[in-house]
């Protein structure tokens, strides 16, 4: 039985070596977690087809996927059921940052969006200190990005 795998930005996402139905799967959640407000944006579906995919380096056919999911049949529990969570190291906190990205990548994180992202935290056990902790340095990060663009 052969696994595709894809090289991840492991400089940033810390994981060497993914199947390639894992990266699918966490799309999926990404996607349903953003559209819990109703919607998937265009900045939100940009973030996660354009950097997100090129972050972890999946391929066309996943980001397809990716457009055409129906976020809002999305079941939470039965994508993360999916996950090998053990051959990832700190998978269930990055799940969570990205979520937060990518809700947030449209300039408004729903309150609809972070009820789903505090969901999810719960299913993956991810404690409630370390999702506000996640929260702030997302906050941050769109606070370096708004400084750097101002001055330069």
């Amino acid at each position: 039985m052969s696994i595709d795998l894809f090289k991840s930005y492991t400089s940033f996402y810390g994981i060497a070596m993914i199947p390639k139905e894992s990266w699918r799967d966490y799309g999926y959640a990404l996607l349903t977690i953003a559209g819990s407000d109703g919607d998937v944006s265009d900045p939100e579906l940009e973030w996660l087809t354009i950097e997100c995919a090129k972050a972890v380096g999946v391929n066309d056919d996943i980001v397809a996927d990716w457009e055409e999911y129906d976020f809002e049949e999305g079941d939470l529990e039965e994508i993360f059921y999916s996950f090998n969570l053990k051959s990832f190291s700190n998978f269930n906190k990055l799940l969570i940052y990205d979520a937060i990205r990518m809700s947030s990548a449209d300039g408004d994180y729903a309150q609809d969006e972070r009820e789903q992202v505090n969901y999810a935290a719960q299913i993956l056990k991810v404690p409630l200190d370390s999702v506000l902790a996640i929260e702030a340095l997302v906050d941050l990060e769109h606070a370096a990005d708004k400084l750097r663009l101002t001055l330069l």
